[in-house]
């Protein structure tokens, strides 16, 4: 299962900054994984980062949100 978890890099805004700007698309146990340990997830964009804020917050990212439209069959 896969859910919607925002970015959290502070860091500034580089030539892939978009991906700063949305939330994606996680593997459900990747997440546990990484409140319980607090280890980096990686999107299926292949965006890495530790997430900590409310991913409503955000749009979903566009490659993200085509890469699952693709695995649904849609």
């Amino acid at each position: 299962m896969t859910t919607v978890r925002p970015d959290t890099n502070l860091g500034p805004v580089t030539s892939d900054g978009d991906h700063e700007r949305f939330a994606h698309y996680v593997k459900k146990g990747d997440i546990v994984r990484s409140a319980v340990e607090g280890v980096a997830v990686e999107a299926l964009c292949g965006k890495r980062w530790i997430p900590d804020r409310d991913p409503q917050r955000f749009p979903v990212c566009p490659t993200c949100k085509e890469i699952m439209a693709h695995i649904r069959g849609r």
